[in-house]
């Protein structure tokens, strides 16, 4: 049997997008869960990660094997979320445009001023897409707002003529209810975030979520992010990762999949040298051109880079 190339190899700079990452600066901006000192939360115990992570920090974490990156919004408080804006544009400035490349921004897509938010936010040219979380947990779902059909097809919609993508996180009790609003959304690009939130990771948990993603992979402008699996074990278990990862890559494509590290939360359970080592094992397993897309292409594609 033919061993396939391994497209994407340590110290190659140009060949990998990391889709979902992560900065703050607790010393300039509050972030309501970092600040939670010993609080337990759906990804677990932040206190190790309670500190500064900059974009000096994240390159070290990846020691120069990322070349471009996208950073996903991280829970700043309400009243500071386009000042994070603003930092990531200076970030992304100070970076020669790659740490980060582009910034999914986060605004309040239940509120009434909604229009307003995306205008503001797209006063700085990395803005390219929006996530407001809508699912987590089991367990913390029950203290968030319920899933308002209406509410939620009139915000995507904005989102949809100004031309911005959504980063869609949501857990088990919603695939049905989003999916339901999605398909009448067929010009709105959206992605997937961690693997649609695989709690329950039994056999009958995973026939259900790959025939809720086979749902969702009807619509051709859903993509999935394949990123923070290890918050679902407390844990990265390689298998189950593995078992996942190319469930999704089978269901929708190499061109609609993308690699996320969404560190440093997963730095609670790895090292990035130790997710980059899994990226490439899942990789090896795909002919050269899909290795291109998953490692790089499909990420540049939906965000423009």
């Amino acid at each position: 049997m033919a061993v396939k190339q391994v497209l994407v190899k340590q110290g190659n700079t140009s060949k990998l997008i990391d889709a979902h990452h992560h900065l703050w600066d607790i010393e300039q901006h509050h972030y309501p869960w970092l600040a939670a000192k010993g609080e337990v939360r759906f990804f677990g115990q932040p206190d190790p990660i309670r500190k500064n992570y900059l974009v000096s920090d994240y390159c070290r974490d990846h020691n120069n094997q990322i070349s471009q990156s996208v950073h996903v919004q991280v829970g700043i408080s309400p009243e500071l979320r386009l000042t994070e804006t603003k930092w990531l544009q200076q970030c992304h400035d100070q970076s020669n445009g790659v740490f980060p490349a582009k910034v999914v921004v986060e605004i309040d897509m239940l509120a009434d001023d909604v229009e307003q938010q995306i205008l503001a936010h797209k006063q700085y040219g990395v803005t390219q897409g929006v996530r407001h979380i809508i699912g987590k947990s089991p367990e913390e779902n029950k203290t968030m707002p319920a899933f308002n059909r209406d509410k939620w097809f009139n915000s995507l919609q904005l989102l949809q003529k100004h031309g911005l993508s959504f980063d869609l996180q949501l857990t088990e009790e919603h695939y049905e209810h989003v999916f339901n609003v999605l398909k009448m959304l067929p010009d709105l690009k959206v992605v997937i975030c961690h693997l649609a939130s695989p709690w329950d990771q039994s056999d009958s948990g995973f026939e259900l979520w790959c025939k809720a993603m086979s749902c969702f992979a009807i619509l051709p402008n859903c993509h999935m992010k394949i990123s923070g699996f290890a918050m679902f074990n407390h844990a990265f278990i390689a298998n189950k990762f593995e078992q996942y990862a190319h469930k999704a890559i089978e269901i929708f494509g190499a061109k609609r999949c993308m690699l996320g590290s969404n560190f440093p939360v997963d730095k609670l359970y790895m090292s990035y040298s130790e997710l980059i080592n899994h990226w490439q094992s899942l990789l090896q397993s795909y002919p050269v051109e899909q290795q291109q897309f998953l490692a790089h292409q499909t990420a540049s594609n939906f965000y423009e880079l």
